[in-house]
């Protein structure tokens, strides 16, 4: 089945989207609990299908779903009918076993690697939000007092990919966030802004007198971000995933927790001594949060 417009919004119509500006998901005594699932990589094959359906099965414990990106196995650098088993597959695994309402961002595996004479920040990344069912490459959405950011992290660089935020999505970051001050805010984003794991990264290598860290790793312009975090000063916690690996480090006001992933070693074991995990995240109504990492199939 080909995948148009009509026929992704159609499917999704039964999918649990988080499509309301502000939503009432729980009890404000006990919280607002938020399954953070990220680095999926959900290939077209019924063997991981049913593996990945324990994990959902468990996130749907919770109020609502945080996608972290990468929730395709991989459709850069991919055919046509590689990209649309993965598509057709991932719709009817959200419409049947994802039975919260849920949020995405962008990973760099969900992007098509289209060659443009003049790309755009779009560029790529069309079918794939509308198969997620995304309201824009970067949103923002409310619930239970708290403020939840999705930022586009990922960006076409020649013929591959770059973490970094650009300048019409920091723009509208600033303003969102010091629109208002004082609500508590939790961002998501697939590269990581802040992260220890791509220093401990196995595969990072060590220049003369230097530990040379890849914008493929983590966002190329995290300082800028920072610096509109800090400025703002009510961004409680900022979520990522891509590098497979958990950490949680807190920096100026700001806890950064990479969650990751749910898929381990691209469904081959841990990652690095990592296990296939997601992470639980609380939000309380007094800008408190706690997080708790899952691992679904030890």
């Amino acid at each position: 089945m080909e995948l148009s417009r009509r026929n992704i919004l159609s499917i999704l119509g039964t999918a649990p989207l988080l499509g309301a500006p502000a939503l009432a998901l729980a009890s404000p005594r006990r919280g607002t609990k938020i399954s953070f699932l990220t680095d999926i990589h959900l290939p077209a094959s019924n063997e991981i299908n049913s593996r990945a359906i324990k994990a959902f099965k468990l996130a749907n414990k919770s109020d609502m779903i945080l996608l972290g990106g990468d929730n395709l196995m991989a459709i850069d650098h991919q055919p046509e009918n590689i990209i649309q088993a993965q598509f057709e597959n991932w719709q009817r695994l959200a419409s049947h076993h994802l039975g919260r309402p849920y949020r995405t961002v962008l990973g760099n595996h969900d992007i098509e690697m289209i060659v443009s004479p003049k790309p755009t920040n779009m560029c790529g990344k069309e079918r794939s939000s509308e198969l997620f069912g995304m309201k824009g490459r970067y949103w923002t959405d409310k619930v239970n007092g708290w403020r939840i950011v999705g930022l586009d992290t990922v960006q076409h660089r020649r013929n591959t990919y770059v973490g970094h935020v650009d300048h019409e999505q920091r723009k509208w970051l600033r303003d969102v966030l010091l629109a208002d001050r004082t609500t508590p805010t939790l961002v998501v984003g697939h590269m990581p802004i802040l992260s220890v794991t791509m220093l401990a990264d196995r595969t990072t290598h060590c220049g003369p007198n230097s530990l040379p860290i890849s914008f493929c790793s983590q966002v190329g312009n995290s300082r800028e971000v920072v610096e509109i975090f800090r400025e703002a000063g009510n961004v409680r916690l900022c979520l990522s995933g891509h590098t497979h690996m958990n950490d949680r480090c807190e920096f100026a006001g700001t806890t950064y927790v990479c969650g990751g992933s749910v898929s381990g070693s691209w469904w081959k074991g841990p990652h690095q001594g990592f296990a296939p995990s997601f992470t639980d995240v609380t939000l309380h109504n007094d800008g408190s949060f706690d997080t708790k990492t899952i691992h679904w199939e030890s």
